[in-house]
């Protein structure tokens, strides 16, 4: 009776990483990976310098750009890595950052509120991806405005595309054309 018990439960499944980044890589392959991903970050920081953002309340948003790029880039076979995610993600925790930040109250609940309706709505809509959790919670820390806001939302769109389009080109370079291998 005890071994019919067993055999019904089934042990679980091993979980298999998305990407095994703690592989060791040779000293060619190492150089040229973080190579090309410093030539990203720098055209990232570029367009913050180009933008006139660097001394400005949104410097900040350059942190969880950053962590998208190599995000996607070390695991772009992972949901949370395909681009039309990653651009609503963005959008979706811009608009919920700045409409929080305008409310009254004490910073530490209206950033908690913030992170939290990000996450909710990024799980209704499909489109989690965690880098931009910290767009609220940045949007709210620095006490954002809606005037910043609507300067803002646009430049999240745009560094949320840059970030993929960077990806992208990194790919190629690399020789690895499967990213994305889907779009939603």
């Amino acid at each position: 009776m005890i071994q019919e018990s067993r055999k019904r439960l089934k042990r679980p499944s091993r979980v298999h990483p998305v990407a095994d980044l703690s592989q060791r890589k040779s000293f060619k392959q190492a150089s040229a990976l973080a190579g090309i991903e410093t030539v990203g970050l720098s055209i990232l920081f570029f367009a913050y310098w180009l933008l006139h953002i660097s001394g400005s309340v949104l410097a900040p948003l350059l942190a969880p750009t950053v962590v998208s790029f190599l995000l996607v880039l070390t695991t772009s076979g992972s949901p949370m890595s395909r681009p039309l995610r990653v651009i609503a993600a963005y959008a979706v925790a811009g608009c919920v950052g700045f409409a929080i930040a305008a409310l009254p109250g004490p910073v530490f609940i209206k950033a908690v509120l913030a992170g939290g309706i990000t996450m909710l709505l990024m799980h209704l809509f499909g489109v989690f991806h965690a880098p931009a959790i910290a767009i609220p919670m940045i949007a709210v820390l620095t006490s954002a405005s809606a005037g910043i806001a609507v300067l803002a939302l646009p430049l999240l769109v745009l560094l949320a595309v840059l970030v993929v389009v960077l990806a992208w080109a990194t790919h190629r370079v690399l020789g690895d054309a499967n990213y994305p291998q889907a779009w939603w």
